[in-house]
């Protein structure tokens, strides 16, 4: 199923709406993702060495997956490195992770991977993200960085972006990315 930006959108306000305040209250900033993550949903979230070594992972170097969600297993791995380099990375993993888990799980056990992927017939030098990728990528977003909360911190900093990243412990990148994405000055 493909969801366009605002029913992804809608799908994570919805989600937030019903988390319990004893794990978010709606307002308080950084969103705890991982709290989230383990106590509404089940998941456990690993650090993990070697991606390559998780059951059913696509054979991959060991360095080239930021994330991926074991269905079977509940359980989200993150590249320990990545993690241990960009906290906000790995908050925006353990998001996208989440968002697959959410959107886009079956009733068999799936692998989702955290990876830059290339549709059948693109150009093998871009790298083009499949739908359901940038889906995720969206829910993370989305997530992390709610819109009311953007644009409440958008008045207060005056879209100052190091400020905004670091009250929503997100990247740079993503907190850019986020500030167009609704239209705010980036």
């Amino acid at each position: 199923m493909t969801l366009g930006d605002a029913e992804v959108e809608a799908t994570v306000v919805d989600l937030l709406s019903k988390v319990p305040d004893y794990v978010w209250n709606g307002e308080e900033l950084p969103v705890p993702v991982d709290d989230i993550v383990s106590n509404v949903y089940g998941l456990y979230v690993r650090l993990v060495e070697d991606m390559s070594k998780a059951p059913g992972c696509p054979e991959v170097g060991p360095d080239t997956i930021s994330g991926l969600l074991l269905t079977e297993y509940g359980e989200i791995w993150v590249n320990a490195w990545e993690a241990g380099m960009w906290e906000g990375r790995r908050r925006f993993t353990v998001g996208h992770e989440l968002g697959h888990y959410v959107m886009h799980q079956e009733s068999k056990p799936r692998v989702f991977c955290r990876t830059d992927a290339i549709e059948e017939g693109a150009d093998p030098t871009s790298v083009v993200k499949v739908p359901m990728e940038v889906q995720a990528d969206t829910f993370a977003a989305a997530m992390l960085m709610p819109e009311h909360l953007v644009r409440e911190q958008a008045k207060l900093v005056d879209c100052d972006v190091d400020r905004m990243k670091e009250a929503f412990g997100c990247s740079q990148k993503a907190m850019v990315k986020r500030l167009r994405a609704l239209d705010l000055t980036a």
